[in-house]
């Protein structure tokens, strides 16, 4: 057994271990060049073929500081110590790897160092795990102390609006609330001041200022704050805390504050009020910001809460004036005395104000109703009428909703006479679809419209609304039965056409009367002189005749059942009604065989023993008219629609004028000689008739001479 102390391996097999190792293994000349690379090195290093590195410096594969840290470990191994150190390079691919690397000296028998031994092992994939958790580490230790800064700014925000909500926990009054928020600005925002403002048109009035507001800022601010002033219309535009500061923040302002904000609140989505906060630092903190959001949401809170109360009262009265209206009103339907019912509730709700009902006459508004206290200069310049493109009375026209305005121009809506309403509203009534009417009320003195006296003239008119709706579809069922009546009107002279049309139509009877007229007398005479070889065939001429007028006379009884019958609607199987009309030709035309091709045939709603007859005229006239080819072919099918059905019938037989096409259906009308293809011309008129009855339609085409295609439509619902 050999010992481990006798083991010896040759140059071979130490080449082989070398080879199997994962790492880089190169040996270099004392240059620094690569002289030997193990197998396993090559692969590490991405290189398919050594020759291309081969007494290539091993200094070019590492830049910038690995670079001189692997310079200066081969000085160290040229002086016969071993260095380790770890640095980043690229493989010969470009791929960007971790090394750990050892360079020492290699001697010779004699102790000389001859050569280096350079060792690389790839410690990418440690390396990159601990800049990831390095990373990690610095990560949650920004959001420790983003957390940490989001709880303080938040417990002063927390706290700004709990103090705010306890200030305000029962008050409605809007100043008493706007001077809480002020008030709690300038206790937790330093340096701040604050004004609280009410919208009244284009324009933000202030109703109260923080204690700390200076005088001059006051003064500035009692003209109001335009609403197309960029920061206050970018707040109602996003409905959100909007922040302006630096050059933005001064320009804004009135000379005092570089650091702005505007809180908005809305009421029925329109511009109600907002709370501004300045500063005369640049910037808002982050803590500020949050602050100021707050009490801004408790102060929205507060509003809402207002609001609602408001709303209720509002609603409460409304009710009322919509209650008294229609107590008054009853089952009336005259307009005009709707109105005057409607004027007289306004009044009796609200105090100071006139009332006026317009109607569009011709090409303006005019004042066809009035309260009692209009003046006869006003009452004279309604009457005369109001031109429909007047401002405020196009608006509510094109809104199709009331409008109220606040600091109302008489002159502007040609109504000169009226200076003395200093606000006006404008309901419009749409009567028919359209806007007819409108209902005008006017405040004297004030320029304001209380939302309360808002919610009264809108529960009026919305009564008159229903009212006048009541009214007009009284009139229109009266209408109806009016219509009503002339359609019974209209049938019975139907009828009465009908019977003229079967008379006039009875006239074509007449040919083969006159036939059998004359040819009986010829053979009365033949019979007279003694010339019986003729009156046979004179007699066979006068049995024709009498056949083709019982023919007649058939055929137009069945067009008569076919448009007196009652329709029984039912689901009917087209392929069955095809089966039984192709046996109905066959018996018919028992010399015939045609080549049949049917395609898709659905179900249809009608009645069955109708549109049986339908198909077998349309199916009995292909196979006739198609008789004098050599191999008669009948195409018959379906196409379903949408709303309807489409059935087609389709021959190869002898055609028709395209031109006549519309006559086909009509009543002994015919494109071929009867002796050519015998028929009474009833059978198309028939098919038209029971169509028409189940609301379809008919169709012919044909290009003259190359066959035939008939069809027609049966609606899905009716």
């Amino acid at each position: 057994m050999t010992s481990a102390a006798e083991v010896r391996l040759t140059p071979g097999q130490l080449q082989t271990i070398i080879d199997a190792s994962g790492d880089c293994i190169k040996v270099l000349g004392l240059d620094a060049r690569l002289l030997t690379m193990n197998l396993g090195g090559q692969q590490v290093m991405e290189i398919d073929d050594f020759q291309q590195c081969q007494d290539v410096l091993w200094t070019s594969f590492w830049e910038g500081e690995a670079q001189a840290q692997v310079e200066a470990a081969l000085d160290a191994a040229r002086a016969g110590q071993t260095t380790t150190l770890e640095a980043p390079a690229r493989t010969f691919a470009g791929t960007p790897k971790w090394w750990r690397l050892s360079v020492s000296p290699l001697r010779d028998d004699h102790g000389h160092i001859t050569h280096l031994l350079a060792m690389s092992s790839d410690i990418t994939a440690r390396k990159t795990a601990e800049e990831d958790r390095q990373a990690s580490q610095a990560a949650l230790h920004h959001h420790a102390s983003t957390l940490e800064q989001q709880v303080r700014q938040q417990t002063q925000a927390l706290g700004a609006f709990v103090t705010f909500t306890t200030a305000v926990a029962s008050s409605t009054d809007l100043k008493v609330l706007g001077a809480a928020a002020t008030q709690i600005l300038q206790d937790t925002v330093e340096g701040a001041i604050s004004g609280f403002y009410l919208v009244q048109g284009d324009t933000a009035l202030p109703l109260t200022f923080s204690a700390n507001t200076p005088p001059e800022v006051v003064a500035a601010r009692q003209a109001g704050v335009p609403l197309r002033t960029p920061l206050a219309a970018e707040a109602f535009r996003t409905g959100q805390t909007t922040f302006a500061t630096g050059a933005q923040g001064r320009a804004q302002s009135v000379g005092h504050s570089t650091a702005l904000s505007i809180t908005p609140y809305l009421a029925q989505g329109q511009p109600f009020a907002f709370l501004a906060t300045g500063s005369t630092r640049p910037l808002w903190t982050e803590q500020e910001q949050a602050t100021i959001a707050s009490v801004g949401q408790g102060l929205g809170l507060a509003l809402e809460r207002v609001r609602q109360a408001q709303v209720l009262e509002e609603r409460a009265v409304a009710l009322d004036a919509f209650v008294s209206f229609t107590e008054a009103v009853g089952v009336e339907t005259d307009l005009h005395c709707l109105a005057r019912q409607a004027v007289a509730v306004v009044q009796a709700h609200l105090s100071d104000v006139s009332v006026a009902y317009y109607e569009l006459k011709e090409t303006a508004w005019k004042g066809v109703v009035w309260s009692a206290d209009v003046s006869p200069e006003v009452v004279k310049q309604m009457q005369a009428g109001v031109p429909l493109d007047a401002p405020d009375f196009a608006e509510a026209v094109r809104t199709g909703g009331p409008v109220f305005v606040q600091g109302w121009a008489a002159e502007d809506n040609s109504l000169s006479a009226a200076k003395v309403y200093g606000a006006a509203g404008f309901v419009p009534l749409l009567i028919g679809g359209e806007v007819r009417a409108i209902f005008a009320v006017g405040k004297r003195a004030a320029k304001l419209w209380p939302a309360q006296d808002q919610a009264i003239v809108r529960a009026v008119v919305r009564g008159l609304s229903l009212a006048v709706e009541r009214a007009v579809q009284a009139q229109q069922l009266t209408q109806q039965r009016d219509a009503l009546n002339r359609r019974t009107q209209d049938l019975e002279e139907a009828n009465a056409e009908l019977e003229s049309f079967t008379y006039s139509a009875s006239h074509d009877l007449r040919t083969p009367v006159r036939h059998v007229m004359a040819f009986a007398d010829l053979a009365q005479r033949g019979l007279d002189k003694g010339q019986l070889d003729k009156v046979p065939r004179h007699l066979q001429v006068v049995k024709e005749g009498a056949a083709r007028m019982s023919t007649l006379i058939d055929g137009m009884l069945v067009l008569s059942r076919s448009g007196r019958q009652s329709l029984r609607r039912e689901a009917v199987e087209l392929s069955a009604l095809v089966k039984q009309a192709q046996q109905d030709a066959a018996a018919e035309y028992p010399a015939q065989a045609p080549r049949w091709h049917l395609g898709p045939l659905p179900v249809v709603q009608g009645d069955p023993g109708l549109l049986q007859q339908v198909m077998t005229n349309l199916v009995s006239n292909a196979v006739k008219y198609a008789s004098s080819r050599p191999v008669a072919e009948v195409r018959i099918w379906a196409e379903e629609h949408p709303d309807a059905v489409q059935v087609w019938v389709q021959d190869n037989g002898v055609g028709f004028d395209p031109r006549y096409a519309d006559k086909l259906f009509g009543l002994f009308q015919r494109l071929h000689a009867h002796e050519a293809f015998p028929g009474t011309g009833i059978g198309l008129a028939t098919v038209r008739r029971i169509v028409t009855r189940h609301g379809g339609q008919v169709m012919a085409q044909s290009s003259g001479t190359d066959g035939a295609t008939f069809g027609f439509t049966l609606p899905r619902h009716r």
